[in-house]
């Protein structure tokens, strides 16, 4: 005979075993990242580990084996269940097909239609979708308004052309002893994708080229902006340690309020916020050569699963889930990092600080250059794109820069 005593004690017994079942079945997902993202990524990871059964075990990859340890991972099927890296290097691997089509998920998520258009681009290959935007960084213009008021510049105007930077540049010089008007880490070729690039792109120029039979630094605003950069340097207006910083000091100069304007990234907020909290700065985006020509580079990490991944429905319910308002903002936001959806600029988080808005915002008027064999064509030492800055800048022969620095990117994209 069952009594509802019984019925109580089986009762309890299901739920028990229910619960014993959800927890025993729950999966560990393996996930790859970047160094230089690792930071930000943990912060959703571990969001996601404290609301989700399914759990996510974060492993660190150092930024230089990042390419390597992918591709040889995938060719021997030891891979993890989701990966984290440079976004630069999307149209390389899905190319190469190391990583799962995410067409049809993504473009029924109603979260990806918000996603900053930079990152819909550089993940999509022969009309399909491969990842989406993770954990974002942006490059903006920052100003020093002190520098500003004692050059007799209104500091609450930033420059809103590259001329403008040209002419504060020059009043803030003339402050005269170790104060410059603006700053550039000369031998550094990321450091000037990121932070010069976008100067010639808000004036209508292409970069880089995607394969051999694509143009290659087009428009007059390659020409403007380094005949520009070339005048402030022979000006003096440039401290001459910029010749040869590799970005070792990208940041630090600014720190030392001695630098009145200078392109940088996101990140250098929360630097300036820590290290010179005195330090009274306002940020903006990077302009082109006439008024209301905006850009910038869009940088940090994608997420996207492997091929070979073992969880790979798991793992796109955790791309699903970091595109939503409770990552963007909980995850993202709350830790200081821009979301990779701008309409989550203005939020609770940011609220106190307008300059942190204005960087969220970058990205939704940011590009990403959609190349293959970025490293060879940008970020190597001798890249075509650091020697066209350096002869153009340095040596003064603009036009042989970049008519040199076309071929020889051309060259690149053809093979």
């Amino acid at each position: 005979m069952i009594t509802r005593r019984t019925c109580g004690a089986l009762a309890a017994t299901l739920i028990a075993s229910s619960a014993f079942t959800t927890a025993a079945f729950a999966d560990t997902m393996t996930m790859w990242v970047r160094a230089s993202g690792a930071n930000a990524a943990a912060h959703l990871v571990d969001l996601w580990n404290s609301t989700h059964p399914d759990k996510i075990e974060l492993t660190t990859i150092p930024d230089n084996q990042m390419v390597t340890k992918l591709a040889t991972g995938v060719q021997a099927g030891d891979v993890p269940d989701l990966v984290s890296f440079d976004l630069i290097y999307m149209p390389d691997f899905m190319k190469a097909g190391f990583l799962v089509d995410l067409t049809a998920d993504l473009k029924a998520d109603p979260n990806y239609a918000s996603v900053a258009q930079a990152y819909k681009d550089i993940a999509t290959y022969e009309g399909k979708l491969y990842g989406a935007g993770f954990t974002p960084d942006v490059s903006i213009l920052v100003w020093n308004k002190d520098l500003f008021k004692k050059a007799g510049l209104d500091p609450d105007k930033p420059p809103q052309t590259v001329g403008e930077i040209h002419e504060d540049a020059k009043k803030i010089r003339a402050l005269g002893s170790d104060t410059y008007g603006f700053y550039f880490s000369g031998a550094c070729p990321g450091c000037n994708i990121f932070a010069t690039s976008p100067m010639m792109v808000a004036a209508g120029s292409k970069m880089l080229p995607a394969n051999g039979n694509d143009d290659a630094l087009t428009g007059d605003g390659v020409k403007d902006v380094l005949e520009t950069f070339k005048e402030m340097w022979s000006e003096g207006l440039v401290p001459k340690s910029a010749q040869t910083d590799n970005g070792a000091n990208f940041t630090g100069e600014f720190k030392t309020g001695k630098i009145g304007i200078q392109g940088t990234g996101g990140f250098l907020l929360s630097e300036l916020k820590k290290d010179v909290p005195n330090l009274n700065f306002g940020v903006t985006f990077l302009p082109g050569v006439k008024e209301g020509q905006v850009s910038s580079f869009v940088g940090g990490d994608v997420v996207a699963i492997p091929v070979g991944s073992k969880h790979i429905p798991l793992a796109k319910q955790f791309i699903a889930w970091e595109l939503t308002d409770e990552a963007q903002l909980e995850g993202l936001a709350k830790n200081n990092i821009v979301p990779s959806r701008p309409a989550l600029a203005d939020n609770k988080y940011f609220a106190a600080d307008p300059r942190v808005v204005v960087t969220a915002k970058a990205i939704g008027v940011g590009y990403v250059p959609w190349v293959f064999h970025f490293a060879d064509m940008v970020n190597s030492d001798s890249s075509p794109w650091i020697n066209m800055f350096q002869r153009a800048i340095f040596d003064g022969d603009v036009d042989g820069a970049i008519k040199e620095g076309r071929e020889k990117m051309k060259e690149i994209a053809g093979q």
